[in-house]
């Protein structure tokens, strides 16, 4: 029978409530590739304790990652994916992930660590009452044509892919912006180009700015495409507050 984990010097409290979070992470398919949006703060509670800090990781040159929720356990996670990376790298060809077999391994990790058993990962955390409290974003491009791939995890292990993404708060609040966007550009036999998609990450993060009462009004925006990954840091938005007066 498998029992909970014990520490060194006795039996461990296991952490039940995120302590450090991230606000929302919000992602978008274009005609080539995906571009991926999260604000800089970490809060504490409801402080905003920590500015400035990344929640968009670059993997490799093809694959992308954003996180909400727990900070403490996206940096373990980052430890796991390292390990992982490293690992692949050893093998004979080398290897590497790509979005499509980093979103699988999140969802159902089969890799070697002892603790982590060959079953659903995020799923097997949460059913031992020690969850991830995280949402993960998947962005990149895979295979020989380099298709667009986005895909999301959460704490229980729910996992999809689609055309846009948006979690935290922000799977209320600006779902419906990206899916007008694209069902207009598909009404008009057209795609998103990457201007425009980062346009609409920029508004997805001024509504939440304005709206969610842990964003930020510093983000960053990471793009993936077949040209590579690339990350840009210290974007701002200053809302619109002009019409603040008028509400009673």
């Amino acid at each position: 029978m498998e029992t909970y984990p014990v520490g060194r010097f006795g039996p461990t409290k296991l952490s039940q409530n995120p302590i450090c979070t991230g606000s929302s992470v919000v992602a978008l398919m274009f005609d080539d590739g995906v571009v991926i949006a999260a604000d800089t703060l970490l809060s504490y509670g409801k402080l905003a304790r920590y500015k400035g800090v990344s929640r968009l990781r670059k993997i490799n040159k093809k694959t992308l990652i954003g996180v909400g929720g727990d900070y403490a356990d996206y940096q373990f996670l980052q430890v796991l994916i390292d390990a992982r990376e490293s690992e692949m790298k050893c093998l004979e060809p080398p290897g590497q992930f790509n979005a499509l077999s980093l979103h699988s391994w999140l969802r159902s990790s089969a890799h070697l660590f002892a603790f982590i058993d060959i079953s659903t990962f995020f799923f097997r955390r949460r059913s031992r009452l020690n969850p991830f409290w995280n949402s993960f974003v998947v962005a990149g491009v895979v295979g020989p044509e380099n298709e667009p791939y986005l895909g999301t995890v959460n704490l229980l292990g729910v996992s999809y892919t689609n055309k846009y993404v948006a979690t935290g708060l922000g799977s209320y609040l600006v779902q419906q912006l990206l899916e007008n966007a694209l069902s207009k550009r598909k009404e008009e036999a057209s795609t998103l180009s990457r201007k425009e998609a980062m346009q609409l990450m920029r508004e997805c993060i001024e509504i939440l700015y304005e709206r969610d009462t842990l964003a930020h009004y510093e983000y960053e925006v990471g793009v993936v495409d077949k040209e590579g990954c690339t990350i840009y840091p210290h974007l701002t938005v200053s809302g619109k507050w002009d019409y603040a007066s008028s509400i009673q």
